[in-house]
């Protein structure tokens, strides 16, 4: 039986689509090491290594360590911050010492932090045995690196659905669905501004459930208003970014926009908001998700997807995205399913850089779906909407078995 430190949440998400079988692994749940330490300072007033408890610290021989996002954001740069490198070296050498296994799953959609703030810590080599994951074709082929686009689907299913997969969707679509398309996010970035702006000139608004931030808009407000340029911690900014400083959409207040724009958050912008859209039924509001995807607006290295073009598919429902050509090239690699038809787009529509004119594509195809009963559509394309997910669910079982046998060599 092997001893297994991880979060409980990554657990389940081991566990539940890759077919690991729970009883051959003694699970121990692990939380934030750096919460721990503090409390020892704080008890203690001068700290040894000796003296923390926290079972990173003491795991058992031959045992294996699973670490998600938050803890190597959090847990190691504050164990570096306050501690240094003497304590960082003893830990790792107890890890060595003890034969341990460690996975980082450096594979959660930030394109920006890989290449920046956490570089360093990715391409380290670690001394003691490790497997990284990751979904950025710049760690591709290094040594005790795992690379596949879709390794981000545990981060995914640890972090949005909590482990709990066949919680989501809470309940079958309906057919009689009161909008035909979402627009959801919290970040109102100037591509999805430029998209609301041309839904608001056609009045397409009314078709569609649209949400935002007060809080984020406040602060997007506040960056024009006083010229910063170190939006997302980053100079990295490229041309899209800049393509219109939409400063009329600011001119007006958030209030004045309350007809338009729904803020589910409610001032929280830092809860599961897909736990929220799965216990609101929010996803059974429209037909169709239509997301703009983030890094597109930013000179990366590589392009990138994130979780909002996972959303609509594990939520079993149709999907547009700009910014998003990455996703479309991987989901068409597979086998899956873009809607071209059904959503009356072009076939360059996937082959287009730029954001900005795959709007214009998006905003004409609204005014035609306006018009007929989309239900209709929605209900012809079940087949397709549900293969998406099966694929994924597949791919991520298949990418997940070298993870397995890591562990359990």
């Amino acid at each position: 039986m092997v001893d297994l430190y991880c979060a409980q949440n990554l657990f389940k998400s081991l566990v539940i689509p890759s077919s690991l079988n729970q009883k051959l692994y003694n699970f121990i749940n692990i939380d934030h090491f750096d919460d721990h330490l503090v409390r020892i300072k704080r008890r203690n007033k001068v700290i040894k290594f000796e003296d923390i408890t926290h079972p990173l610290f003491n795991p058992k021989e031959n045992s294996v360590i699973i670490l998600d996002r938050r803890m190597i954001e959090r847990d190691f740069k504050n164990l570096m911050n306050g501690f240094g490198i003497s304590f960082r070296d003893k830990l790792f050498d107890t890890w060595k010492r003890r034969n341990v296994k460690v996975i980082f799953n450096f594979a959660f959609y930030e394109a920006l932090e890989y290449e920046t703030d956490l570089y360093d810590f990715i391409t380290y080599d670690f001394p003691f045995k490790h497997l990284k994951l990751t979904d950025y074709p710049l760690f591709e082929n290094k040594e005790n690196f795992l690379f596949d686009r879709l390794y981000n689907l545990l981060h995914y299913f640890n972090e949005n659905f909590s482990g709990n997969i066949d919680n989501f969707p809470q309940q079958k679509h309906t057919l009689d669905k009161k909008y035909l398309f979402s627009s959801l996010q919290m970040k109102l970035r100037p591509h999805r501004i430029d998209f609301l702006k041309k839904l608001i000139s056609k009045n397409l608004y009314e078709y569609g459930y649209i949400s935002g931030t007060r809080e984020y808009f406040e602060e997007y407000r506040e960056d024009i208003r006083n010229r910063n340029f170190n939006i997302d911690n980053s100079f990295l900014q490229n041309q899209y970014f800049y393509e219109d400083s939409h400063k009329d959409f600011f001119k007006k207040n958030w209030e004045e926009y309350a007809d338009i724009i729904s803020d589910p958050m409610q001032g929280n912008v830092h809860q599961n908001h897909t736990e929220s859209y799965n216990d609101k039924l929010e996803y059974d509001l429209s037909y169709i998700d239509i997301q703009g995807e983030t890094h597109i607006l930013y000179n990366t290295m590589y392009p990138i997807f994130t979780e909002k073009s996972y959303q609509p598919i594990f939520f079993e429902k149709m999907f547009l995205l700009y910014g998003g050509n990455c996703f479309y090239e991987v989901l068409d690699k597979l086998g899956g399913h873009n809607f071209k038809d059904e959503l009356l787009l072009p076939d360059t529509y996937f082959t287009m850089n730029n954001p900005y004119e795959q709007i214009d594509i998006i905003v004409d195809s609204l005014e035609q779906l306006s018009k007929i009963e989309f239900s209709e559509v929605f209900q012809e394309s079940q087949d397709k909407i549900l293969e998406n997910k099966i694929l994924l669910f597949e791919h991520y079982k298949k990418i997940m078995e070298p993870v397995k046998q890591f562990i359990e060599s």
